[in-house]
């Protein structure tokens, strides 16, 4: 089974959001929070490019690293008290208690995941992986598929848990069994792609244990 991080085992993104915005505004740029959340997941270097390219020229990568350093430093003080889905940790804790093999499918850098995730939380998780361990972020299957295989479960038997366009679109591009998406960041009508989509924490734990077969 994988999960996402942002948006649903922790409430992060409207701090991702803020920090873009306010970074973007001191290079004469302006982005929707709706925008940044359709994006979850890709890769910061991919949004920087993009968001640069608005200025008529492509970036360089010294500009590409400058803004996303900026974004990460303003992240990093929004989001001194990140807040933990205590339910979801839970089911997490259970699930592993009952031996399903479990990763952790995130666009955030692995040294973000050792902030914000405590010890004992990171444990629960098999495998972790992070933005800066694959190539392609999503929404390419590259991220899922590597959390398959070093879980060594058949893509067809693995749940997917997302909240976000790109990350639906990654998972099933990965042959995920069955996708599912809670509408944490997005309204229900962006996450259309996913093979279900539930609007609360305890609808997901719901499915989560039936399809696992976990109560």
């Amino acid at each position: 089974m994988c999960f996402d991080l942002d948006g649903v085992l922790i409430d992060t993104m409207p701090r991702h959001a803020q920090a873009w915005q306010q970074t973007l505004r001191r290079w004469g740029l302006r982005v929707s929070r709706r925008e940044i959340y359709a994006w979850e997941g890709e890769s910061g270097i991919v949004t920087a490019r993009t968001l640069l390219s608005r200025r008529g020229r492509p970036p360089t990568p010294t500009d590409i690293q400058r803004l996303l350093e900026e974004k990460q430093r303003r992240f990093t003080r929004l989001a001194r008290r990140v807040r933990l889905n205590r339910a979801l940790v839970r089911l997490v804790v259970r699930l592993r208690q009952r031996g399903v093999p479990l990763s952790l499918v995130t666009g955030t850098s692995w040294a973000e995941v050792q902030r914000v995730i405590p010890p004992q939380i990171r444990s629960a998780f098999r495998v972790i992986i992070t933005g800066d361990q694959v190539r392609h972020g999503k929404p390419h299957p590259e991220p899922y598929r590597t959390a398959m295989r070093r879980l060594r479960v058949p893509a067809r038997e693995t749940l997917v848990v997302e909240n976000a366009p790109y990350g639906i679109r990654s998972g099933q591009a990965s042959g995920a069994g069955w996708v599912v998406a809670i509408a944490s960041s997005l309204p229900q009508r962006y996450l259309q792609e996913a093979d279900e989509v539930v609007t609360t924490v305890a609808q997901l734990c719901g499915v989560i244990e039936c399809r696992l077969g976990v109560r």
